[in-house]
C-alpha cells in the first residue's frame, strides 16, 4: 500500500513486470514503480538482492490509500547503473568549489521534476565523496535512510559519535541530527540516500543548516 516503490539491485540480474511494461536491471540499476500496481520481480540466472523503500509508513499513519491504477504520482522509471556513473562523472568535471566535499546526484522523474523529488514526498540522491575528504557537518529536517554502496575506511559522525561504515549496510540519521561523512579511504565513496525531503520542501520547513553556518 504506497504510492511508489524504490527499487536499487544490490546483486544480480533479472526482470520486473509491471502492469504492460518489463524492466531488465542489473547490479546498480535503481528504478521505480508505480505503488498502485502489481508488480513481480523475476532473477535472472543467479540469485538478486534488491533493496527496496516505500512511502507505505506514511499511508498507514494517515490511513490512505494508495491511488488508483494510472493515477500515480511517478510512473515507471529507470536508471541504469552506467548513466547514473556517466552523470557523477559530469558532475565533478563541471568542478565545484574548495569549500564543498562531494557531490550528489538527485533522482526524479518527469512528473517531478519541478520539485526535484522522485515521488512527492520522498527525495532519492546518489551521494559521493572523494578519497580523503569530508562532509561539512549539517542538519536537516528529513529524515535519511541510506544504503553504503562503496567506500573502505569510511564513517559518519552523528550528534558526535563516530558510526564506521560497513558494504551495503542500512543507516538512519534521525531528523535534526547533527551528522558528517569523511573518506579515509583510497576510493571514492558511494552511498544512497532516501529521505522524506518532499514534505518538507512543501511545507517550506527544509531546515538545512551547517554547524558553522553563521547564525
Amino acid at each position: 500500500r504506497a504510492s511508489g516503490v524504490v527499487v536499487y539491485v544490490i546483486a544480480g540480474q533479472g526482470s520486473t513486470e509491471c502492469g504492460d511494461e518489463r524492466i531488465d536491471w542489473q547490479r546498480g540499476d535503481l528504478f521505480v514503480l508505480p505503488g498502485s500496481s502489481s508488480h513481480r520481480h523475476k532473477a535472472g540466472e543467479s540469485d538478486a538482492v534488491l533493496w527496496i523503500v516505500t512511502n507505505e509508513p506514511q499511508l498507514m499513519f494517515e490511513h490512505l490509500q494508495p491511488p488508483l491504477a494510472g493515477d500515480s504520482p511517478t510512473e515507471i522509471v529507470h536508471f541504469t547503473s552506467d548513466e547514473m556513473s556517466r552523470q557523477i562523472q559530469l558532475l565533478y568535471r563541471i568542478g565545484r568549489s574548495d569549500d564543498i566535499a562531494g557531490s550528489a546526484l538527485i533522482l526524479s522523474s518527469q512528473e517531478q521534476e519541478a520539485s526535484r523529488n522522485v515521488l512527492p514526498t520522498l527525495t532519492v540522491a546518489m551521494n559521493t565523496l572523494p578519497p580523503g575528504k569530508s562532509q561539512r557537518p549539517h542538519r536537516h529536517n528529513s529524515v535519511a535512510v541510506a544504503l553504503v554502496i562503496q567506500g573502505e575506511n569510511c564513517y559518519s559522525v552523528v550528534d558526535g559519535k563516530r558510526k564506521d561504515w560497513a558494504p551495503w549496510a542500512t543507516t538512519v540519521t534521525p531528523a535534526t541530527s547533527m551528522h558528517s561523512h569523511h573518506n579515509e579511504g583510497t576510493q571514492f565513496a558511494m552511498f544512497l540516500i532516501v529521505q522524506d525531503g518532499g514534505i518538507y520542501y512543501h511545507a517550506r520547513a527544509m531546515g538545512f543548516a551547517f554547524a558553522d553556518a553563521a547564525g
